[in-house]
Order: structure tokens, then C-alpha cells, then sequence
């Protein structure tokens, strides 16, 4: 795609992207090696994900009153700031104020909160309504490589130099992110204050937009409700489930559930390489896609949760990551095309709400059945939430195709 601004997003966005990995893997590291407590590194993901929750309910407020490249632009220019004030504070010494570093934690994951469904709004912006679901295809693969390979390149540097050297590096990609976001040239329309009144009346009004605007648009709808019981669902692919799963089941290494995590991820990135180079094929057969997806990740979910093979499970896991991505590609496009461009970014919220939601919800409720029933009833649960998601798509299989609806108010029944 010959387009300077969609270069300028993927490029700024893959430093960002890195940068976020290496700066939790620089703090979760620094914070055990002080502590030596567990608890002390696993409190960095929980804060970071109440962040992002709780950015997400009040995300509309911000898109009510700025620009998207404003926000992107400075979110990321406060971002660095903050990084780099957490980095002078662990330098010098926050041994006796570790409650400081997860202040700022959180802050940056509150930021991320309100520019991740900026960052899923802008393709329809910047590219021709025939390259979105390439643009998407590319940007989706571009995020799970980075999610594949930061992790163990930044474990690597902090393993090789120190966790300061690895905030250091994410503050130069901070940087260069920050200055391609304001190169970034979007048309966007004036805004108009949709939210009337004031104080806790108009607060209100402001968040509930795209919660209101999901509940009456039948695409956003179906997606959200499909993404709630798919949340519930990948569960099961949590750390602590798919660790007893290789302990309890496959009866196999530690080794293994990194393996079985890399081969996910591994097949993502396979599964988008493929939506790029076949795009038209696969915006042809999106109807296809969004509508069997469910189905079949239903199925691989239940072969995977019922092999007692490493091998079958490696080849389970990569056809999963597959499937799942081109079910994602097929719906971000529909709801990109779809959807009012202006209620884009509150749309998109309301799935980083959901998928916050779900996090917890499954992270503690397939951890339970693991422990009461057994680690095979997760996997059973995770397929009947699957089939369920699969059942909306069927009811909904009309609008799925690649004709465009009208992008007003529309009324639906979904279950």
C-alpha cells in the first residue's frame, strides 16, 4: 500500500509496541530481583489490567473532546514522559516505595487504554475501503510477530545487560513512535458535543455513548456479545491453565508450555501472512470465516483439550492461532465498514471493556473448575462457550456478508 500515513502508523505503532513489551519485562524483572517475591511481579499485570478497564469506561469522555491524532500524538508523548520518570525513580532507589512504580504502571496502562481503540479506528481514515481488510490483515500480523519475539528478545537484554538498559532502549522507541504519530494526517469532522448537561449528568452521558451506540448497531452488537462468551472461552489458554494442562495431561516439561504458547502465537502470524497475501479471497469469504470460526475453534479447543500428545497439541494450538486470527481480521473489518466512523473509537472501547471483563471472569472461573473438576472440564466449558458464539453468528449470518449496511441505528434480535 502506497500510502505515507498508513507507513508512518505501522512503523510508530511496532516501536510502541515493542516498547510496551520490554518496559513490563524491565519492571517485572527489576521488581522480583528486589523482592524475590512473586506476588511482588505478578501485581504488574493485575494493575495493568484494572487500568486498562477502567480507561476503557471512560475512554468516550476524551473522544468526545479531542481529535484521535491529538490524543494518540500526546498519549504517547505522556507515556514516554512517565517512562522516563519511572525510570529515574527505580534508579534512584525505589526499594522503600514500590507502591510508586505500580502509580505508574498503571498510568501508562490507563494511556494505552485510550489509545488502543484509537489505534483499531484509524484504518478506515487512512486507507480506500478495498484495502481495509489488508491493512488489518498486515497490522494484525505485525502485533502478534511483535508479541512472538519481544518477550524473548527483551528477557534476553535484561538477562545479558540489566533492566535499566531495557527501559532505556523502550524510551528511544517511545520517542520515535511519538514523533511518527504526529506525522500521522487524518481527516477527521469537527466535533459535536453529543453529550448535553453538565457535572456527573453529562460524565454519564459521555461514557454510555458507545455502549449505546453497540446495544442499537446489529454489527457491533453481535460482535460484542460473540466476544464476551469467546472471552469466557480462552480461558483455557491462560498461564495457569496451560500449565497444569502440560503438567496433568501431557505429563511433559515446563519446556512445553512455552512451546505450545510460541506455536499460538506462531500460528497468528501464519494466519495473518496469509490474510495479507490472499485478502481479496479472504474479504470474498468473510461471511465464511466470521460464520465457522466459532465452530471450528470449538473443535480444535476440544481436540486440543482431550490429547494426551505434545506433538498434536503443538499442531492443535498452531491451527487455532490460524483460525483465530482470520476470525478476527473478518470481524474488525465488518465492524470497520459498518460502523459510524465517529463512534469507531467508543465502539471499540466497549470491546476493550469486555475483553478486560473477561479476563478476569475466566482467568478465575476456569482456574476454579480446574481445581474442583479437573483440567478437561475447562477445556469442556471453553467449547460450549465457543458454540454458543458460534450459534449468534449463525442467527446473525446475514449481515456478515461483504455488502455494506447502512451505518445508522440498527435494531436486532440476537439470542
Amino acid at each position: 500500500m502506497k500510502n505515507k500515513t498508513f507507513h508512518f502508523l505501522w512503523i510508530g505503532q511496532s516501536f510502541a509496541n515493542f516498547g510496551d513489551v520490554f518496559y513490563i519485562v524491565s519492571v517485572v524483572s527489576y521488581l522480583y530481583h528486589l523482592t524475590s517475591k512473586a506476588m511482588a511481579a505478578a501485581l504488574v499485570p493485575f494493575f495493568v489490567t484494572l487500568s486498562l478497564f477502567i480507561s476503557g469506561i471512560v475512554a468516550p469522555i476524551f473522544f468526545e473532546k479531542y481529535k484521535l491524532k491529538t490524543l494518540l500524538s500526546y498519549g504517547q508523548v505522556c507515556k514516554t514522559f512517565l517512562l522516563l520518570f519511572l525510570s529515574l525513580f527505580l534508579q534512584w532507589g525505589a526499594e522503600h516505595h514500590i507502591a510508586i512504580v505500580y502509580v505508574f504502571v498503571s498510568l501508562i496502562a490507563f494511556l494505552d487504554g485510550i489509545n488502543n481503540p484509537i489505534k483499531n479506528s484509524l484504518v478506515p481514515f487512512i486507507v480506500s475501503k478495498e484495502e481495509i481488510l489488508k491493512a488489518n490483515s498486515f497490522l494484525n500480523t505485525l502485533d502478534q510477530f511483535i508479541k512472538l519475539s519481544a518477550w524473548p528478545i527483551g528477557s534476553l537484554i535484561v538477562s545479558l545487560g540489566s533492566p535499566f538498559l531495557l527501559i532505556n532502549i523502550t524510551l528511544l522507541f517511545y520517542v520515535a513512535s511519538s514523533i511518527l504519530m504526529f506525522l500521522l494526517h487524518i481527516q477527521e469532522r469537527a466535533k459535536e458535543k453529543v453529550a448535553q448537561g453538565k457535572g456527573l449528568k453529562k460524565f454519564l452521558l459521555s461514557i454510555s455513548l458507545g455502549w449505546e451506540y453497540t446495544w442499537r448497531n446489529v454489527h457491533a452488537k453481535s460482535i460484542s456479545v460473540m466476544s464476551f462468551f469467546e472471552g469466557i472461552g480462552n480461558g483455557v489458554w491462560i498461564s495457569a491453565i496451560l500449565y497444569i494442562y502440560v503438567k496433568e495431561q501431557l505429563h511433559l516439561g515446563e519446556e512445553w508450555w512455552g512451546y505450545i504458547n510460541s506455536v499460538f502465537f506462531g500460528g497468528m502470524v501464519i494466519g495473518g501472512l496469509l490474510s495479507v497475501k490472499f485478502s481479496q479471497s479472504v474479504e470474498k469469504n468473510q461471511q465464511f470465516f466470521v460464520l465457522f470460526g466459532p465452530f471450528c475453534i470449538a473443535v480444535v479447543t476440544l481436540l486440543f483439550g482431550t490429547t494426551t500428545h505434545g506433538a498434536l497439541a503443538l499442531m492443535y494450538s498452531a491451527l487455532y492461532g490460524i483460525i483465530e486470527q482470520w476470525k478476527l481480521i473478518c470481524l474488525q473489518t465488518i465492524l470497520q465498514k459498518n460502523a459510524r466512523m465517529d463512534a469507531l473509537p467508543h465502539v471499540f472501547a466497549v470491546q476493550g471493556v469486555i475483553s478486560s471483563v473477561t479476563f478476569g471472569i475466566s482467568t478465575l472461573l476456569m482456574s476454579f473448575i480446574a481445581d474442583v473438576c479437573g483440567i478437561r472440564f475447562s477445556f469442556y466449558l471453553s467449547v460450549f462457550c465457543f458454540f454458543i458464539s458460534g450459534w449468534i453468528s449463525y442467527r446473525q449470518r446475514k449481515i456478515w456478508s461483504d455488502k455494506e449496511s447502512q451505518k445508522g441505528e440498527i435494531t436486532g434480535t440476537i439470542l
